[in-house]
């Protein structure tokens, strides 16, 4: 059985800085790797370089983006929308929509230059938790919440040794 993984933002500059080959460190047979839509937003404020590796796995089909299904909103820009339409992404699960409604009091009311608001991505993370394994450096706030309270499977790589295998690394967590 595949693995589903979501990628945090932060987990990106660990394997920018490794120089970690996503294809080959978790081959598509055995893992699904996925960020959110909320993550695409962040890209485009990495610095150049680890842009460009993001942008990379993503156009070459290693990474994928989930969205769920969602009615326009129309306080928000075309390309600010944060869910699909019909025939695009897919129904929230019961789980999920019950990490995004206790989460939702965290999620600040100002837009940030990222065109989200402060905790959404977090928030939009946690959720996922519930239903696939989140990868992170950061699993505190939300994603801290949805594991003690939810059930969430979150994965700090900080934990994750040089020189070990990343999908060595990823099943050890999970078998804990």
């Amino acid at each position: 059985m595949r693995i589903s993984l979501f990628v945090d933002s932060n987990a990106w500059d660990v394997f920018f800085d490794r120089g970690v080959d996503l294809r080959a460190e978790l081959p598509g047979d055995q893992f699904s790797i996925q960020i959110t839509r909320e993550a695409e937003f962040e890209i485009h404020h990495m610095p150049a370089d680890k842009r460009k590796y993001v942008e990379a796995a993503l156009n070459d089909k290693t990474v994928s983006t989930d969205t769920y299904f969602g009615f326009y909103d129309e306080s928000l820009p075309p390309d600010q929308q944060r869910v699909s339409g019909f025939d695009c992404g897919r129904f929230a699960s019961e789980e999920e929509l019950a990490v995004l409604s206790a989460e939702s009091y965290s999620v600040g009311p100002t837009i940030r230059p990222t065109g989200l608001y402060k905790n959404e991505a977090d928030v939009s993370l946690a959720a996922r938790s519930v239903v696939s394994v989140v990868l992170t450096c950061d699993g505190r706030g939300a994603l801290k919440r949805s594991k003690t309270k939810h059930g969430g499977t979150v994965v700090d790589l900080k934990k994750w040794s040089v020189g070990e295998s990343l999908a060595t690394f990823i099943r050890a967590e999970l078998s804990k």
